[in-house]
């Protein structure tokens, strides 16, 4: 990055701002008072405290859309970025939530409305995609829950690849979804890659490294021919936060932590774009918004936010660790 980052951190009032970037940029324990500090102060905020009221409601509604910004699976998805674990009043509650809801394979499932158009009964139904059981892994995983229910979910998710990584795939019989049949799903793909990289025997298994190369070559090919709804364009390379749906910040923050894709030319190209949108105070501007998040930082495109600051300068540390 061209400008410094950590300044413009350091002087930022947003509670889960300051707890990762004392703890995660600037290597603080966990454990100590300052640490304890800043995460009681994300425990005690209004907003997260909000969160984990409605989270705890888990499946509630039904999923209709993937990239439905203000369903519960991505408000837990956020709560387990922020850097909340099992331990804290209140997440507990919902992963117990989250675990009771299980099918024999070992993945999780969420309330879903699948169209009879494709291959569902226009009724809500507790089932699993591969567009939303990874993320609710990947939250569990992050919230630090390791037991044998979140291991059999694992090893569902490595077994579903293929050799082109992951596909449009569900535990609805007739479900079909809107791309062609052999190919992957971009975003599939991405939030299974996701889930498995938090765990560290598996960044370079057989399943990743196929998964890892068919979001390379999405890009590479990104004027080519195009996957059904997940065309590479002006829209894709927008900062946007929270990274629930298929842009450059949620690939590139995949993508940083398989070492092997970091050393990639295509991951590159995409890095210096985002690298190129940072403002002299060291920040990032969010350049499209969810509209369910219009009274955080990150809602709102004039000013930078912190958090995607701090998302981006992570990406950073985490590339050039050495």
């Amino acid at each position: 990055m061209k400008y410094d980052p950590i300044l413009y951190l350091s002087e930022c009032a947003e509670p889960w701002v300051k707890y990762n970037t004392y703890v995660n940029i600037l290597d603080g324990d966990p454990l100590d008072n300052q640490a304890i500090h800043f995460k009681q102060e994300i425990l005690e905020h209004e907003k997260i405290r909000e969160l984990i009221k409605e989270c705890k409601d888990w499946p509630n509604g039904p999923l209709k859309r993937h990239n439905d910004a203000n369903h519960l699976l991505h408000k837990i998805s956020l709560l387990a970025d922020f850097g909340l674990t099992y331990e804290e009043n209140g997440i507990k509650e919902i992963c117990d939530q989250i675990q009771q809801i299980q099918c024999p394979e070992g993945s999780f499932l969420t309330n879903i409305l699948i169209p009879r158009v494709f291959g569902g009964t226009d009724e809500s139904e507790m089932q699993w995609m591969l567009c939303d059981t990874p993320t609710l892994l990947y939250s569990l995983l992050k919230f630090g829950v390791i037991d044998e229910e979140v291991e059999r979910a694992i090893g569902h998710l490595v077994s579903l690849t293929e050799e082109n990584g992951w596909r449009c795939k569900s535990s609805i019989p007739k479900m079909r979804g809107p791309g062609r049949k052999n190919e992957h799903c971009p975003y599939a793909n991405l939030v299974s890659l996701k889930a498995l990289s938090i765990v560290p025997e598996l960044k370079e298994s057989k399943a990743c490294k196929a998964g890892v190369e068919s979001q390379l070559w999405h890009w590479e090919n990104r004027t080519g021919k195009k996957i059904y709804m997940f065309g590479i364009g002006s829209t894709f390379v927008k900062l946007k936060y929270p990274i629930i749906w298929y842009d450059i910040l949620h690939v590139v923050d995949v993508l940083s932590h398989y070492e092997y894709a970091v050393k990639d030319s295509r991951f590159q190209e995409m890095l210096e774009i985002i690298y190129s949108k940072q403002q002299e105070d060291g920040g990032f501007i969010p350049e499209s918004i969810f509209r369910a998040w219009k009274d955080w930082s990150f809602g709102q495109k004039k000013q930078p936010s912190p958090w995607i600051t701090y998302k981006i300068t992570m990406i950073d540390k985490r590339i050039n660790k050495d």
